[in-house]
């Protein structure tokens, strides 16, 4: 017996003083024994596939009035986990786009999770991670959650290595469009996604991370295919796109999610009856996503699902699941600060600029799909403009801050929306929006980061009296970093999140405070480095 994956955490919320997670294991015989305090922890069977068993174990551990560094066990080895005082905002490390679009790009990456090791360090991981059981150095600046923005794994190499979905991508529009999804395609897919998060997560810069931290992971479209819910309704809702749909949600809930059949998540927002994601569907019809969120102390962490009732020229999200949303959030007492997981940023440069742009420098086809997939393109400015509303009155009417985290774009960013339409106190017409992207993938390059920075307007007006606006790093000229990165965001126990974007190559982390609402410490200022 050998373990393929894991362990790998994932979090399920803190029921009074108890803090939740469950554990995820993939074996390739009999399930792995996991102890916490020389008590045996029972197991339950997601997925039996022919080339491997995935086993989840929950774990309910105490919190108190201090920070507490715990241990699990799995087998002989030990696994530190760090978790908060009960009444302790979270520390928090957030990443995104976990892997490479293409082979040619991760051929031409040498150290290919250069930042994961970043985000060890600043947990407190040695740079070796000894499996020999013995208890490891008590981090300086531990992590309570990890949360992962979206991408955490790209499925496009099933075009060059399925011969079943390249044989299929060759067809015309129309015969593709036609063709029905065989069995043995859907074996393939499944047996395909199966090993897609085998094996990124069992990369050992990867897996130490997730097997200490427990993540709130959400997906974007490269956890599917690129694009997803973006494509013509004849191709989304094609046979070989719903049996894609089928293989990737199944891998989605049980390796991301770390959901049983006929379950539903512990957090959970909506009212889709649980295993909604097997149901036969087009985009338009589905009904479920798998939004959900947390309250920790006084902070709320909500990840929203975009790609499940996507369509190209209509949604993003559906009317009925954003009121699901906004009910959720309204039912959260006793919250100073709400962190909005949207995979795709909410404020970011005009795209039909950038598409000319993309058209007189050719060649970044996967840049200019992305483009069309964002909140900016024409058919999704008017939910978005519902979702900026919706927000800023909801920070007005509750007095909190409200913070947006994303991904997706392969650039270290910062923007803020301001609403100008009345005087609010306290600095409530003010939301924060981090971008954080990506931990693996490459940036986008030399051509499209210098239009970013010097050939595109960065402020928008929004509709009346609104306005977007990306900032300016501290200690630099720029607005976009194409380093690869990832993001941490640390309470300092006054209400203030320190957030610190740690860049590949660069020495110092670039930080932004972020003050509770009612502090007017300039809210709109980038502070200085940490």
């Amino acid at each position: 017996m050998a373990i393929l994956m894991g362990p790998v955490l994932s979090f399920r919320g803190r029921e009074a003083a108890k803090w939740d997670v469950s554990v995820l294991i993939v074996v390739d015989g009999e399930p792995e024994r996991v102890r916490f305090r020389n008590k045996t922890i029972s197991h339950e069977t997601l997925w039996d596939a022919a080339a491997g068993k995935v086993c989840r174990y929950i774990l309910s551990l105490p919190m108190g009035g201090e920070q507490a560094q715990l241990s699990y066990k799995v087998g002989q080895t030990s696994y530190d986990i760090v978790v908060p005082a009960s009444t302790q905002a979270p520390t928090m490390a957030y990443a995104s786009c976990n892997g490479f679009s293409s082979l040619k790009l991760m051929k031409g990456v040498k150290d290919k999770n250069a930042v994961w090791k970043v985000m060890a360090r600043r947990h407190g991981l040695a740079e070796v991670v000894h499996e020999d059981g013995m208890p490891e150095t008590s981090p300086a600046h531990p992590y309570h959650l990890l949360l992962q923005g979206g991408d955490q794994v790209y499925a496009d190499a099933m075009w060059e290595t399925l011969p079943s979905m390249r044989e299929w991508n060759a067809l015309d529009w129309a015969e593709g469009n036609a063709a029905p999804m065989t069995p043995a395609m859907q074996q393939e897919l499944d047996a395909f996604f199966f090993d897609l998060y085998v094996s990124r997560w069992s990369q050992p810069e990867v897996a130490r991370m997730i097997a200490r931290v427990p993540s709130i992971a959400m997906w974007d479209d490269h956890d599917l295919i690129d694009g997803w819910g973006s494509y013509p309704p004849e191709r989304q809702n094609c046979p070989v796109f719903k049996g894609i749909w089928v293989a990737a949600s199944k891998a989605f809930a049980v390796f991301q999610q770390h959901l049983k059949d006929g379950e539903r998540r512990p957090g959970a927002i909506g009212q889709a009856k649980p295993g909604w994601w097997k149901q036969p569907a087009t985009q338009e019809t589905r009904v479920g996503a798998f939004s959900y969120g947390y309250l920790v102390a006084d902070v709320a962490i909500l990840a929203i699902d975009m790609r499940s009732q996507r369509t190209d020229k209509s949604r993003v999200v559906s009317r009925e699941h954003w009121s699901e949303l906004f009910g959720w959030l309204d039912q959260q007492q006793d919250i100073t600060h709400v962190m909005v997981m949207s995979s795709i940023p909410v404020v970011y440069p005009g795209f039909d600029t950038i598409e000319k742009v993309l058209g007189i420098f050719p060649g970044h086809q996967e840049l200019e799909d992305d483009l069309r997939d964002h909140w900016r393109s024409q058919p999704h400015q008017g939910e978005r403009l519902r979702l900026i509303h919706q927000l800023l009155a909801l920070s007005k009417r509750r007095k909190i801050r409200v913070t947006i985290l994303s991904g997706d774009v392969h650039i270290a960013a910062l923007g803020i929306i301001e609403s100008k339409r009345e005087q609010a106190a306290g600095s409530e017409n003010v939301i924060n929006q981090l971008i954080s992207s990506a931990v693996v993938h490459p940036g986008p390059g030399g051509v499209v980061l210098f239009a970013l920075r010097y050939l595109f307007d960065s402020d928008e007006e929004v509709d009346r009296g609104v306005f977007g606006r990306m900032m300016t790093f501290p200690n630099s000229k720029t607005k976009f970093l194409g380093g690869r990165n990832y993001l941490s965001l640390e309470p300092d126990g006054m209400g203030r999140f320190w957030c610190n974007w740690f860049v590949e190559r660069q020495d110092y982390p670039f930080t932004k405070v972020i003050h509770p609402l009612g502090q007017d410490a300039s809210d709109m200022e980038v502070e200085g480095t940490v």
